[in-house]
């Protein structure tokens, strides 16, 4: 047998037994309920990147400081069927910010020259995690990037480049840091019946944004100049959360949107954990 398909079958098992292990230690370790002294399910989010810089260890932080009972696991750098194992305990999903989405996934190849280097594996984790999670009707939120490959895996496209294609005088990104601005709310939306304002302001740090919605998807929040600021489905379309976000709520903390968002993502992981 070649020898690559012996280390991948072996890494696929050593994956999966250290996934076991951690659900075991995790059941273990949870905290009992006083009256009957049996384990208290500790809520799982299955989170597809948090390591690698401060800024993706951020969403942990962010997370645990609203719960600090729940139990996340970092997806990144796991081969992607060992991934969707876990996905099968997770209560719910974040996708995290990080580069461009590869442009061929909405076919707009001839604008790769003004996006990043993609980082496929990850495009191909995020979209099969975010279609098993529908699937399953898991609580589902992106941030950043992660509204934009939430539009994509749903069939929409993609401002390849913000300055370039849809100019004004909003800064959505600066070279150091994040830029901030006002952000406005339609009504009658999930976004709205959970921040419960007409408008905020709110960090960003993308040179991308939505274009063309996906099938179902609709705005639920757009800045002065009409780029996209949240999305998520249409009417009584998903049974479940489900959120896209641009800017960066994790580099919020103490912001009422913030922790609106972060408590409601929280809480319906917890009933699906039921």
């Amino acid at each position: 047998m070649n020898s690559f398909f012996v280390k991948f079958a072996y890494m696929k098992t050593i994956y999966t037994v250290i996934f076991f292990l951690l659900v075991l230690f995790s059941s273990c370790g949870s905290p009992r309920d006083k009256r009957t002294s049996k384990p208290i399910k500790r809520t799982i989010i299955a989170i597809s990147k948090a390591h690698g810089s401060s800024g993706y260890i951020q969403y942990k932080k962010w997370l645990i400081n609203l719960d600090s009972s729940l139990i996340l696991y970092d997806l990144y750098e796991l081969p992607i069927d060992s991934a969707l194992i876990i996905m099968q305990t997770a209560n719910a999903l974040l996708i995290t910010g990080g580069p461009d989405v590869n442009p061929n996934l909405y076919q707009y190849d001839s604008m790769a020259f003004v996006c990043e280097k993609p980082d496929n594996y990850r495009d191909s984790l995020e979209t099969l995690t975010i279609k098993y999670a529908f699937n399953h009707k898991l609580p589902i939120l992106g941030i950043c990037r992660g509204q934009q490959i939430i539009n994509v895996t749903f069939g929409g496209t993609l401002i390849t480049d913000i300055p370039s294609q849809h100019p004004s005088s909003i800064v959505h990104r600066v070279s150091n840091g994040k830029a901030y601005h006002s952000i406005y709310l339609e009504k009658d939306n999930f976004l709205r019946s959970i921040f419960n304002e007409d408008s905020t302001t709110v960090n960003s740090a993308h040179h991308q944004a939505v274009e063309k919605l996906g099938n179902h998807l609709t705005v639920f929040a757009y800045s002065k100049d009409s780029i996209i600021e949240s999305i998520g489905f249409e009417d009584a379309y998903y049974s479940n959360f489900f959120l896209g976000v641009q800017f960066h709520p994790e580099h919020m903390i103490g912001t009422k949107i913030s922790k609106n968002i972060g408590m409601a993502f929280i809480k319906s992981a917890r009933k699906n954990n039921n």
